[in-house]
């Protein structure tokens, strides 16, 4: 089974990617399974499990500013506080019944850097991550080895062209979100997929400059 564990949608408040288009798309390239994360909420996570075609599993997710970057929480179906420390946006992710995941750890504008990730208990790293660079996915993956943490992979996409560039490989056996995040947790999962070009790399970076400005120089 293919998944693609990290989609956001016109509810992250950067991008006006709908619930229908995503779901369009995933049928279109066949996966069976989808992480909604948006920023900061799970009312897209929420709707998109209403309204998801059959055959398609939704895992809803957030993905959560916390004070020194971003982490994803899979399998919780709350809002998750934004701005709190690592550890204790960590240990509410877990007190909802979630598995905490540190998002593309080395991205410069909200990656958590390998100090971060190696000093919280952490269930997983984000080791391929479309809209990352292919040195800071590789990063990733080493620290994740180092670590002997299981991974996740997602596109990270804000529109439907780039669902998918960046996939999570499943037994096909698995049937529920439960058997997702079990077989993530048993590392029975294969990160399938590439990260950003250079010339994408600097046209995202002036981008997200452009974007943080406007934003009064606010994180996501």
């Amino acid at each position: 089974m293919k998944a693609d564990l990290h989609i956001h949608t016109n509810y992250s408040g950067d991008n006006g990617q709908r619930l229908e288009e995503i779901f369009r798309e995933a049928e279109r390239i066949g996966l069976g399974a989808v992480g909604i994360a948006d920023h900061n909420t799970i009312e897209g996570a929420m709707k998109a499990m209403k309204m998801a075609p059959e055959g398609l599993i939704v895992v809803p997710a957030i993905e959560i500013t916390s004070s020194d970057g971003h982490i994803l929480a899979y399998n919780v179906e709350r809002d998750v506080p934004r701005g709190r420390s690592v550890a204790e946006t960590i240990d509410i992710i877990h007190s909802l019944g979630g598995i905490a995941v540190a998002a593309h750890p080395f991205r410069i504008w909200s990656g958590l850097g390998s100090k971060e990730v190696r000093r919280n208990k952490f269930d997983a790293v984000e080791v391929l991550n479309a809209r990352n660079t292919d040195g800071g996915n590789r990063k990733s993956r080493k620290l994740a080895r180092s670590l002997d943490l299981p991974i996740t992979a997602g596109s990270d996409a804000h529109k439907p062209s780039d669902i998918g560039e960046a996939i999570l490989l499943f037994l096909d056996d698995c049937q529920t979100v439960e058997d997702l995040i079990q077989a993530i947790m048993d590392k029975k999962v294969k990160a399938q997929g590439s990260g950003r070009s250079t010339k994408g790399t600097v046209s995202y970076g002036s981008k997200s400059i452009a974007k943080w400005l406007l934003r009064g120089m606010k994180r996501l």
